[in-house]
């Protein structure tokens, strides 16, 4: 088991491969395993690896997950890639780890060689305080499709999902949670039995959720300076593609590519195709 203690937090990782460091990171509710599909294809030519965020399966952390903000997920990766010597690094993201690597490449620039954002869930680029209705009101005039798909998800799965974390109800906050972000219901159900054994083991992570984002705008976008490439699932909500899409417009040096056949994990549910788009990008930009 490899693990490296950054700044107190012990952090368990798996590599495979040589050559320029390709670092995984992870989103809710999965580990270091949800880019299982990727390590042996990238490790042919990169050296691969994939880590457990702090309260991810197999770390062992005591703590009710108020300690796992933003802010302190990216102080764990900095650690992380100088604890390995790694930087720069291509730097893939997923979702909540979308926000971790994206925060980090803004305020990080000299630490990643590339980044690779796979259906981020930068919220606060859409409407920075989500308790405002003057905001939500705003982003509904811009974007009524937008608007609409952001406000499906908070009422129907976000919410939910949080009320039945709160109540220790861990296995419906899980569902609840992939029926949003999946846009359909019964997603859990339709994962292969790894993966469900992988996101039964990490539910409470769901409770990440709660805690405070810190605001991401489009001038924090507009910091990253590194080739930058925005992935959605052709079936990811709307509100997704939106967040994309506003990134594709702050980010200098950016593209972006939707993965058929896929919508919140097109890494785990299309992976050749995945990991096909995704080796052409760095080899370009290697």
């Amino acid at each position: 088991m490899a693990i490296v203690d950054s700044a107190g937090v012990s952090l368990f990782y798996v590599e495979k491969g040589s050559g320029q460091p390709v670092v995984f990171v992870h989103g809710i509710p999965t580990d270091y395993r949800a880019w299982n599909s990727q390590l042996d294809v990238f490790s042919d030519h990169y050296r691969a690896i994939a880590y457990s965020r702090r309260y991810a399966q197999p770390n062992k952390r005591e703590g009710d997950l108020a300690d796992s903000t933003i802010e302190n997920n990216v102080a764990d990766l900095v650690g992380l890639t100088k604890k390995l010597g790694v930087a720069p690094v291509h730097l893939i993201g997923h979702s909540y780890g979308g926000f971790i690597a994206a925060y980090c490449a803004s305020k990080n620039p000299e630490l990643i060689r590339t980044l690779t954002l796979v259906d981020p869930a930068i919220s606060t680029l859409l409407v920075q305080d989500p308790k405002n209705p003057i905001q939500f009101l705003s982003l509904l005039l811009r974007s009524p499709s937008t608007a609409l798909s952001a406000a499906k998800f908070t009422t129907g799965s976000l919410n939910p999902s949080l009320a039945a974390f709160h109540r220790g109800e861990y296995d419906a906050a899980l569902r609840l949670n992939l029926d949003g972000i999946m846009n359909k219901k019964g997603a859990f159900e339709q994962f292969p039995d790894s993966v469900r054994a992988m996101m039964k083991e990490n539910e409470k992570t769901v409770g990440e959720l709660g805690t405070q984002f810190p605001v991401f705008t489009k001038e924090d976008a507009s910091r990253v300076s590194s080739s930058t490439l925005l992935i959605n699932g052709t079936d990811s909500p709307k509100f997704f593609h939106s967040i994309v899409d506003e990134l594709a417009k702050a980010i200098p040096n950016s593209e972006v590519t939707r993965i058929p056949g896929s919508a919140h994990f097109p890494h785990v549910e299309n992976p050749a195709e995945f990991n096909t788009r995704l080796l052409e990008f760095l080899h370009k930009h290697g």
